[in-house]
């Protein structure tokens, strides 16, 4: 993604126009005196980029602006957003835009509105509908399935003073608010790349699948049941006619349902003597004695097999005898007594080592003839034991009036919701086996280490200016999303002291993640970071350095330059781009020999400030 704030131009009402440029791949530094409005240039950025509220300093500032802008080239494409100032500390609805980086003369007029421009930009962030907070990522202020805002990919563009001086392992602004505390866990692995829509969608796809598989799965096991209570029911009614005669007793159970509509609709069925019963009957008993005879007969096997164990057991100490057989005195019977045991052992081991495959075949034909007599018992349920005559034929007609009714309402019930259930079941489950998941936890963990690989490298680069921790290990807390630091050999966290370290964690931190960013190709965060006073922890207090070499404010801050130098000279090298926008109250000599730092405007003293006294 290619990213940078051209301009900041501020439309005073007095008529007049502020404009302040910014170089792309730099880092451009504005610095000066306290109360110069440096800091509000962060705010302004915030404001032009739709923010809900401002900290905007009415004095000075906004009292004296009609509307804020920002000239942006984003993509080759270049656009001017421009925001109508508060009033009484409210936010303005009224947007001016152009989608050629137009910059009006006089004061804008509204144009256009929040919700349009805020669309276009995210096209251009490659935010559409499909990037949203995933499924399982909801809370109370984030709506699962909702658009990610770029207001949100925002909180990894900016460092703020309050952030640097924090000392509570705070890593990223805006965690003051409860929504973007709720969001930043949810984005950051969209955000660095380490999890991709593609997958993400994947997986919401996953969930919904296995949601309607459930729902189709229970959805089958209630026709299931229904269809065995049909069963049962059907029987029941088959065999109750047949008992009285209504139908032929001798009827298969498929038959005597139509046999039934016959009768059901008039006809008269000759039924017959029954003798189907007596005949399934004695079968039955023939397979009955056939299982019973084949499972006597597999016992007796098992019981000669257990035999021929026994006895070669018995005859084991043969083998003993042959292997000793010089150490024992013979008798003239000895060697014959001892060759026939011996034969006798191995012809009783080879017979145990022939396999047969009559243990099977008995098994098999068992289990054909269970399944036979199975079959029987069903058919004979469904025929009487006995025949029965209706009292009169009120009860007669009463059973026919059931039995119709019976058979309209079971007739709506066919097979097809089922067949068509289970054509269902199998096209989810195969849609299921051909969505490929990236297994994100491996990524997450490799990016944990190079990111704490990335870090020890800018620690490396700052030299000394860490003091006692220069050669402690970076140590990346993904579930708390800060940067801590661990001696090395040890298993505890360090407790860092001193805001000037807190700094630098900042600084790391922050370059860190945007540098998995850029490697990662993520087009949600804009390649470019504000950073308000990095100085403050050395400057903020009484203005004083230490002179010592490696250890005074001088030092430490111009290392801290030194990084920011040498990161946009490695991104340029390898064929990316970012800027950087740095307010200070530094001399400008302690960055003027760096390449890739930029002096914005002259120093904000004597007068020159965001709004210069002479514009006022």
């Amino acid at each position: 993604m290619k990213y940078n704030i051209e301009k900041i131009i501020l439309w005073l009402k007095n008529g007049k126009k502020r404009e302040l440029e910014f170089k792309p791949n730099k880092v451009n530094v504005i610095t000066g005196d306290s109360n110069t409005g440096k800091t509000a240039i962060l705010e302004i950025i915030d404001y032009c980029y739709f923010s809900s509220n401002s900290t905007i300093s009415e004095s000075i500032i906004n009292e004296n602006v009609s509307w804020y802008g920002l000239k942006i080239n984003i993509n080759d494409k270049k656009y001017t957003i421009g925001r109508k100032a508060l009033f009484e500390g409210n936010v303005s609805s009224e947007y001016y835009f152009s989608s050629t980086g137009e910059i009006p003369i006089t004061i804008p007029e509204s144009n256009n509105t929040q919700e349009n421009i805020k669309s276009l930009i995210e096209t251009e962030f490659s935010i559409d509908k499909t990037v949203s907070f995933p499924i399982g990522y909801g809370s109370n202020n984030i709506k699962v399935g909702s658009k990610i805002s770029l207001r949100y990919f925002l909180m990894f563009n900016t460092i703020s003073q309050d952030l640097i001086t924090n000392s509570q392992g705070t890593f990223f602004d805006k965690q003051n608010e409860s929504r973007y505390r709720d969001a930043l866990p949810r984005i950051f692995d969209i955000a660095t790349g380490i999890e991709k829509i593609e997958n993400i969608l994947k997986k919401e796809k996953k969930v919904e699948l296995e949601k309607k598989l459930a729902k189709l799965k229970r959805k089958e096991s209630e026709i299931s049941k229904k269809t065995e209570y049909f069963q049962r029911e059907q029987k029941a009614l088959v065999k109750k006619a047949k008992e009285f005669s209504l139908i032929n007793p001798d009827t298969v159970e498929k038959e005597a349902v139509s046999e039934l509509n016959e009768v059901v609709n008039g006809a008269i069925i000759e039924t017959g003597t029954g003798i189907e019963r007596a005949k399934l009957e004695k079968e039955r008993n023939i397979i009955k004695r056939k299982i019973k005879n084949l499972k006597d007969f597999t016992n007796e096997y098992s019981i000669f097999k257990k035999n021929l164990t026994d006895v070669e057991d018995s005859l084991k100490p043969i083998t003993f005898i042959q292997r000793e057989t010089d150490k024992i005195i013979k008798t003239d019977n000895f060697k014959s007594l001892i060759s026939q045991l011996s034969t006798e052992l191995n012809e009783i081991k080879e017979a145990r080592k022939t396999k047969t495959p009559i243990d099977k075949q008995v098994l098999d034909e068992i289990s054909q003839l269970t399944t036979q007599l199975s079959s029987l018992e069903d058919k004979l349920e469904s025929l009487p034991k006995e025949n029965k005559i209706f009292e009169n034929e009120k009860e007669k007609y009463m059973f026919i009036g059931e039995v119709k009714a019976k058979i309209n309402l079971y007739s709506k019930s066919d097979s097809s919701p089922s067949v068509s259930v289970k054509t269902e079941i199998q096209k989810i489950e195969e849609e299921l086996e051909s969505i490929i998941i990236t297994d994100t936890e491996t990524k997450r963990e490799l990016t944990i280490k190079l990111i704490e690989e990335i870090i020890q490298e800018y620690m490396i680069t700052v030299d000394n200016a860490m003091e006692n921790y220069k050669y402690f290990l970076p140590v990346f807390d993904y579930k708390t999303k800060s940067l801590l630091l661990r001696k090395p050999k040890t298993t505890f966290y360090e407790k860092v002291g001193s805001s000037s370290n807190h700094m630098f964690l900042h600084l790391f931190f922050s370059l860190a993640i945007h540098e998995i960013i850029f490697k990662n190709k993520s087009p949600y965060v804009a390649p470019f970071i504000v950073i308000d006073q990095p100085s403050r922890p050395y400057y903020g207090d009484d203005g004083k350095t230490r002179l010592d070499k490696d250890h005074s404010d001088d030092y430490k801050i111009n290392q801290a330059f030194k990084l920011l130098d040498k990161f946009i000279e490695e991104r340029n090298e390898n064929g990316g781009e970012f800027q950087m926008i740095v307010f200070e109250h530094i001399s400008k000599n302690l960055f003027k020999d760096m390449k890739n730092v930029y002096l914005v405007d002259s120093e904000f003293k004597n007068g020159n400030a965001l709004i210069p006294q002479k514009m006022i």
